[in-house]
């Protein structure tokens, strides 16, 4: 049977009556289900985002407590490593000796080099018999060598070597070597013999009443015995950081002893310095001549005084007011006294010489940071007459920590592998 369009039309509309009803509720229950859904699914969305959201905020307020806590243990670390953290030199005031500026009636800049190839610049140096000793430190492995070479850089011998850091030396007149070295309590005072055949060392002086002996920076022997110069009443580990604090406390612990081989004994002869830094005795041996670091200047007294201070009775003002802080003392054979200075006069530290709470900030910063406050600068060295009275400035590329002169020659650590010298 064929269908015409009437037949499909009636067909539809019987249809659409049919099932049009229940088509359209379902699809009306689909719709509300799907909205439902979507909704449900919007709520499900808003709630994780609101918790999300939460969370978030919880991170982040216990980041900022954590945080702000972090700043605040930060900050009481730094006011407590900068204002109170014990130290070894707690910072006294003071007032440097009064004494008159000087002018030098020339100034000696030309300079020459011997090689130390090997070995770091000298820690300490003299002359002796026409040879040039020197303790200095390898540039591979720890202790010190002493060292000897002619003067003019040939012949470069080892007389003996040291497993500790040697920081300072002298010949008394039988020919042995006194010198002094650090140890992990402090200093000690050692004596060595050489000759052709080798050189045998032996430890003579550790305490002092009792106390091991803080780091020893000088020695001098002459007739009355042999003088070596404490820095200060503690010690750091190296002389430069040991120097460097004592300058910023200036305690005034340091002390001049002398040691009577034959009887074996140790007596003080000068205390009182802030940073005993420097020992030479005048050529007939009877006056002592002591660098006091952190006062930048130099003492004289008689060798043969006993328990004086630095300024009292019997303590004489050999120069004063010098351009930087003395780190060496060594005298002519006409009496002449020279001094090299290991670092240049600090005006920040001078100008807070009656504030010692500023004073003990710069105390308490690291190491690394108080190398920085520190600096060398021009005169490098500078030669008194036998009056305290300026005569020379020497100017050049070298080190204040160490002097010998011979001669005509003042010889200096280089700021390399060798020995610098004036000649005058």
């Amino acid at each position: 049977m064929r269908l015409g369009l009437t037949e499909i039309l009636l067909l539809a509309i019987i249809a659409l009556l049919a099932f049009g009803p229940g088509v359209s509720r379902w699809m009306d229950r689909w719709s509300r289900r799907a909205n439902v859904s979507r909704a449900e699914q919007a709520r499900r969305r808003a709630a994780w985002e609101a918790e999300r959201r939460a969370r978030r905020e919880l991170i982040l307020r216990r980041f900022r407590i954590a945080g702000w806590g972090f700043m605040a243990a930060l900050a009481l670390a730094l006011v407590y490593t900068l204002g109170f953290r014990p130290i070894e030199a707690a910072p006294q005031s003071y007032t440097l000796p009064a004494a008159a500026a000087q002018t030098a009636a020339r100034t000696v800049t030309g300079t020459s080099a011997l090689s130390l190839e090997g070995y770091l610049p000298p820690d300490c140096m003299a002359v002796q018999d026409g040879w040039l000793y020197l303790a200095a430190r390898p540039e591979e492995g720890a202790g010190s060598a002493l060292l000897r070479m002619r003067e003019d850089g040939s012949g470069l011998d080892l007389v003996f070597a040291e497993e500790r850091p040697i920081t300072a030396f002298a010949f008394d007149g039988a020919g042995d070597i006194w010198y002094t070295v650090l140890t992990e309590t402090g200093g000690a005072l050692c004596r060595a013999t050489h000759d052709e055949w080798g050189a045998s060392t032996q430890q003579v002086v550790t305490q002092m009443d009792g106390r091991p002996l803080g780091c020893l920076t000088a020695v001098a022997a002459g007739a009355d015995g042999v003088y070596f110069a404490e820095a200060a009443g503690f010690s750091l580990g190296t002389v430069e950081d040991t120097l460097r604090a004592e300058l910023m406390g200036h305690t005034a612990t340091g002390w001049v002893y002398v040691y009577d081989p034959t009887g074996r004994s140790v007596q003080r002869v000068l205390g009182g310095l802030a940073g005993a830094s420097g020992l030479a005795l005048s050529p007939e041996g009877d006056t002592l001549y002591a660098a006091d670091l952190g006062s930048r200047c130099i003492w004289a007294v008689d060798s043969a005084a006993r328990e004086l201070t630095a300024g009292g009775k019997g303590c004489t003002l050999f120069a004063g007011q010098l351009p930087g802080y003395p780190g060496a003392l060594a005298a002519g054979a006409d009496g002449t006294v020279y001094a090299a200075y290991r670092w240049a006069e600090a005006s920040w530290l001078e100008s807070r010489a009656a504030q010692p709470g500023l004073r003990g900030v710069a105390a308490r910063l690291p190491r690394s940071l108080q190398r920085g406050l520190f600096g060398s600068g021009e005169p490098l060295a500078q030669g008194y007459a036998p009056d305290g009275q300026l005569e020379e400035d020497y100017a050049g590329a070298a080190a204040g920590r160490a002097l010998a002169v011979s001669g005509n020659r003042l010889y200096l650590p280089g700021d390399g592998e060798n020995v610098v010298y004036f000649v005058f």
